[in-house]
């Protein structure tokens, strides 16, 4: 996993399929209409294929946790902040 940011990267791969519920048998499957591209090149999502089950479908590839929620919430309680304090400035010069 990789630990930076405000997102948590994961590989799906090692998840339980949704449908059968066995481990670590998930594998990357190929995008087979135009729509699932674009699902897959705008989204955090993958297209998936369960190797005993067949079930296929998407997976995100990304996880919030609660220390990236309360991150991204001190950021943007940080930029409102400067811009108020900006806003402030440019009242009295302006």
């Amino acid at each position: 996993m990789v630990t930076q940011g405000l997102l948590f990267k994961k590989n799906p791969i090692y998840e339980k399929c949704p449908s059968c519920t066995s481990i670590s048998s998930l594998r990357k499957s190929h995008s087979r209409t135009i729509l699932e591209k674009l699902i897959k090149y705008t989204t955090p999502f993958g297209v998936y294929r369960c190797k005993k089950c067949g079930w296929r479908g998407y997976r995100t590839r990304f996880i919030l946790t609660k220390k990236s929620v309360k991150n991204a919430f001190v950021y943007l309680l940080l930029v409102l902040i400067a811009a108020f304090i900006i806003n402030q400035i440019l009242k009295r010069f302006v």
